[in-house]
């Protein structure tokens, strides 16, 4: 079954950079088509204790003309309300008066239905599928009986029995179908509610199960492109939107919806470069290719570069650097939520197997109190975005401006202003000749071989002069040291 779509609304610009989505409506014709007139599979004439009721049936499946066909239907529900074919009667009723034209007559009939058979997936979906009409329309209240009817239709889906006149490879179109209706209708709730990764997931369900259905086509491009971060499959769903609604000669709707994503493509990539070919190319493809997101080069914000971030990089293998851009923009959407946790997981993991060592430039400091600046950008400006307390007081403390190693825990951090707190700190050796203090665990298993002094002490009081204080500090029976050759 596929949803012929009769017109998409004209957008209006939101703001400078970008448009509001036209919204696209459905038409008339509701879900439930008939099937082709045949026998009611095992039930034959001669299984029937009353021929007639066969026959009435039968008779009233063969009529062409919808309104008739319905009107036959109903009557044959009337003579025989305790037939095995009233509910696939209902059915057909419903059917013929979406086909003829009438959804109010079709209304009664799903409601009738309902009343016998409250789990009636068919008349369920056409619940659902009028709701959802009705809603598109301006009716916004008939939503939630589409939502309604939604949810339960495809919690029902699972145990409903195959209709006489379906074989298995039907019913499982038809069960592929009506669950697409459901799913885009609960995937249109979502879109209204703005909660788009929660749309997401019902339009692509709804589309997989009809790919040529405009509507949902469109609408799965819609929340791609609204939600946070933007997916880039939506740019490839909307120009396969623009093809479908030009395949039924809707010029007037391809326009519309090419406007809308043409605006979103600019602000992805900065320029329209490339767009047109998009378009030209995805009316001959009927799914996205592996490498299409990646084909579409984007100037990002900082929050989706922070979860582009841990797409290229494995989480435990990110620097420090990268550390605070993730977590720095936490609470931007649920995405970067996630991928900050995930960060700070990764941190603590890694320093519960071994002491955490970060290199900084010193801003500020005092004996128990550095502020430090870890990004190259906060380096530049000379911005903290470091709080470092010492695990005792360093006697001489580092020179202002200077770059420097030291291990200790990330406690804690700020995510506006950004705020690393490195506590427990000591100087890293390569740090010490800038200055003296403590050895620090673990001592360092190579150093470089420059001379400039240091006077290391050793456990036993006595003091040694060394080449360097990195070299000072292998000696294991050095405890501390300091600048320059022993007195």
């Amino acid at each position: 079954m596929a949803l012929v779509f009769a017109a998409v609304c004209a957008v209006a610009p939101l703001h400078a950079s970008a448009q509001t989505q036209p919204t696209v409506q459905a038409p008339a014709q509701g879900p439930g088509q008939a099937a082709p007139a045949q026998a009611p599979g095992s039930a034959q004439r001669s299984s029937f204790a009353n021929p007639a009721e066969y026959d009435s049936y039968m008779a009233a499946l063969n009529t062409k003309d919808p309104a008739r066909k319905a009107q036959a239907m109903e009557v044959f529900i009337a003579w025989y309300p305790g037939s095995i074919l009233r509910f696939e009667a209902h059915e057909q009723a419903i059917s013929a008066w979406q086909a003829a034209n009438q959804p109010a007559k079709a209304d009664v009939l799903v409601a009738r239905l309902l009343q016998v058979d409250p789990d009636n997936v068919r008349a369920l979906a056409n619940r659902a599928y009028v709701g959802r009409l009705k809603a598109s329309g301006g009716e916004a209240a008939a939503l939630a009986g589409a939502v309604t009817a939604s949810q339960r239709g495809l919690a029902v889906m699972p145990k409903w029995q195959k209709p006489a006149l379906l074989d298995d490879e039907g019913f499982a179109k038809v069960k592929e179908q009506l669950a697409g209706i459901f799913n885009g209708v609960l995937g249109f709730a979502a879109l209204q509610e703005k909660d788009y990764d929660k749309a997401r997931v019902f339009y692509r369900e709804a589309v997989a199960a009809d790919p040529t259905n405009l509507q949902d086509v469109y609408q799965y491009a819609v929340v791609q492109l609204e939600g946070s971060p933007v997916d880039a499959l939506g740019f490839w769903y909307g120009a396969r939107a623009i093809a479908i609604a030009k395949a039924a000669k809707n010029d007037s709707a391809a326009q519309d919806i090419d406007r809308y994503v043409r605006s979103r493509y600019r602000v992805y990539r900065g320029s329209e470069e490339g767009w047109d070919a998009i378009v030209t190319r995805v009316a001959n493809e009927t799914a996205p290719p592996a490498n299409f997101k990646r084909s579409i080069p984007r100037a990002m914000t900082p929050p989706e570069q922070a979860l582009q971030v841990l797409e290229d990089n494995e989480v435990n293998k990110l620097t420090p650097a990268q550390w605070v851009l993730v977590l720095r923009h936490r609470d931007v959407s649920p995405a970067n939520k996630r991928a900050a946790e995930a960060v700070w997981k990764a941190i603590g993991e890694r320093q519960a197997a071994s002491r955490l060592k970060l290199m900084f430039k010193v801003i500020s400091v005092t004996p128990e109190r550095i502020e430090g600046a870890i990004t190259d950008e906060a380096q530049a400006g000379n911005l903290v975005d470091i709080e470092v307390t010492t695990s005792r007081p360093l006697n001489p403390p580092p020179s202002v401006g200077t770059k420097i190693a030291m291990f200790g825990t990330l406690s804690d951090y700020r995510t506006q202003p950004f705020m690393f707190r490195f506590v427990r700190a000591e100087l890293a050796p390569e740090s010490m000749p800038v200055a003296g203090g403590q050895c620090a665990d673990p001592r360092p298993q190579m150093c470089t071989k420059d001379y400039r002094p240091a006077c290391g002490q050793l456990r036993d009081g006595s003091r040694k002069t060394y080449s360097n204080a990195c070299t000072a500090c292998t000696d294991p029976q050095v405890v501390a040291q300091g600048a320059g050759a022993c007195p």
